[in-house]
């Protein structure tokens, strides 16, 4: 026997059924143990560390390729420390002997272009953002920027101390541009943040007209006669009229009116 609809006590609580799906989430925490009973939920996946995202490590969903190059552009930048390092060391060397500090601020500004050049490609690489540039060709960043570093290792082989930086300053280059060339850079280099703003075709509005396709007479000045066999546009929401046939002309054989 059942309870009448206005009888008291404690109100019913709703049954769940066994393994009913829940909204739950509990995000960033694969691992995470659910105490039974307790209603579960789907687990999102983690977060990409500072790593994945600046291309040291791999991330999900981002082409080998393109992991390898920002590797490589890491290498490049290591070795550009470090001999930036050993360059400010042997410039402050000679600053001593020669009482003269401009090796030194020479050394820091290049340095400092060479660097800020290797940072600038990684990010446009690792936050897919060559569009920014806005170049027709995505590809213009790389020759542009690989073009600056593979100078600054030429140049590195002027001295002794700086040879072994150029070597891989060299191999880091000419890797990077090979890989720019392969097939899976190809196709993430045709997603929408590689691409500039200037490629996106603009698309036609509605026709706003009143009446769709319909194509207005010529322009006449308000003293001049209408035209015959010329209708006026319809107004909205009327009825054109047939168009009324002009007056006869007059026979060129009857006598003509004085002038």
């Amino acid at each position: 026997m059942t309870n009448p609809p206005y009888a008291t006590g404690p109100e019913p609580q709703p049954q769940h059924a066994p393994g009913a799906p829940s909204f739950q989430y509990r995000p960033h925490d694969p691992y995470g143990t659910f105490a039974a009973g307790q209603p579960t939920g789907p687990v999102l996946p983690p977060a990409p560390t500072f790593w994945q995202r600046w291309g040291i490590l791999p991330l999900e969903g981002r082409p080998k390729q393109v992991t390898w190059m920002l590797q490589l552009l890491w290498v490049y930048f290591a070795a550009a420390v470090l001999l930036t390092v050993v360059s400010l060391a042997f410039s402050a060397l000679l600053a001593s002997f020669l009482d003269s500090a401009a090796g030194i601020v020479l050394t820091l500004v290049f340095s400092a272009i060479v660097l800020a050049a290797v940072i600038v490609l990684i990010w446009a690489v690792a936050r897919e953002r060559l569009g920014r540039f806005g170049f027709q060709d995505p590809r213009a960043v790389f020759y542009i920027g690989l073009g600056l570093l593979g100078l600054n290792a030429v140049c590195g082989f002027i001295g002794v101390v700086k040879v072994p930086f150029a070597i891989v300053q060299l191999l880091a280059v000419l890797c990077v541009l090979g890989l720019v060339f392969s097939k899976p850079v190809a196709a993430w280099l045709r997603l929408p943040g590689n691409q500039s703003a200037k490629n996106e075709e603009p698309q036609a509005g509605p026709d706003d007209h009143v009446f769709p396709g319909y194509q207005p007479p010529p322009p006449q000045w308000r003293d001049a006669a209408p035209q015959p066999g010329l209708a006026p546009p319809p107004a909205a929401g009327g009825h054109q009229p047939p168009a009324q046939p002009g007056p006869r002309a007059a026979n060129p054989g009857w006598p003509q009116p004085p002038q």
